[in-house]
């Protein structure tokens, strides 16, 4: 589903025509369109093999199944194992709806002048910034085996909790591949007009509505517990806000330089420069 959006995204960016290119305004960010973009997407290509993989591994059989205790569950996560399962499959729909337009959401910035005649850079960072959260979460979500909050619930027939990914609550994916999407958008919107104080807040308070949908129904769903959410939320916004933020053009000289020096002795080299 995820992989599907970024496709879309990418290829509405690559078939709409922007207007003429404003060159008068030095570029927010330096990217490195081969390397990165390139190899960003052949990441979030592959992913789409490693969500595969990672439900197999997060199986359960009836086995791990009877040993489940509601109880062993922390205070603050348990009340999420008895919501209704009634309301499951609207709550997923809703959830990947919400996901969906997220992930989409920052084809907003191409309504901006100032933003659009950046776009290849802004397309190829924004496949970069997905494909390091794709990264970390998958460092998480393969280490670690938490059981699904459904898989809990006596109302919930014993068939429908074996089976394929079923252990990997920890940490909700889909409400860190939505926060990622959105602060992206909000973290370029504010870099390009500059925007700082209370509006800035304004701003990142507002995309932050999406993600927080998304996790709301993904516990509606019964897959994942508060802390999945809460967490998923945080690397996402990290991811969305960091990324962009490492990219950024401080100065036009680089940080870190390989620089020739001679001396009146006759003495030549090469020294190296950070600057700050």
């Amino acid at each position: 589903m995820k992989l599907l959006s970024i496709l879309v995204f990418w290829l509405v960016c690559l078939t709409n025509v922007f207007g003429q290119t404003d060159t008068t305004t030095q570029k927010i960010y330096n990217v490195n369109l081969p390397y990165e973009g390139g190899g960003s997407l052949v990441f979030i290509g592959v992913s789409a093999l490693g969500f595969k993989q990672l439900d197999r591994v997060a199986a359960f059989d009836q086995a791990d199944v009877v040993h489940l205790d509601p109880n062993s569950v922390n205070a603050f996560d348990r009340s999420v194992i008895f919501n209704n399962p009634a309301n499951y499959d609207r709550a997923q729909k809703r959830s990947d709806l919400f996901l969906n337009v997220s992930i989409l959401s920052p084809l907003l910035l191409m309504a901006d002048k100032r933003i659009r005649k950046d776009w290849l850079d802004l397309l190829t960072l924004y496949v970069v910034t997905h494909a390091v959260d794709n990264a970390i979460y998958f460092a998480s979500a393969y280490s670690v085996r938490r059981a699904r909050p459904f898989t809990y619930n006596p109302d919930v027939p014993l068939e429908t909790k074996v089976g394929v990914a079923k252990s990997n609550s920890f940490y909700s994916g889909h409400v860190s591949f939505s926060s990622t999407a959105t602060f992206f958008l909000a973290k370029v919107f504010t870099d390009y007009h500059r925007i700082k104080g209370w509006k800035r807040v304004g701003i990142f308070t507002l995309v932050s509505v999406p993600p927080a949908l998304v996790a709301y129904n993904r516990m509606e769903a019964g897959k994942h517990f508060k802390t999945d959410v809460m967490l998923g939320f945080a690397v996402g916004a990290a991811s969305g806000i960091l990324i962009p933020e490492l990219h950024k053009r401080i100065k036009k000289s680089k940080a870190v330089a390989l620089e020739p020096f001679f001396s009146a002795s006759g003495q030549k080299g090469l020294t190296l420069n950070y600057h700050f």
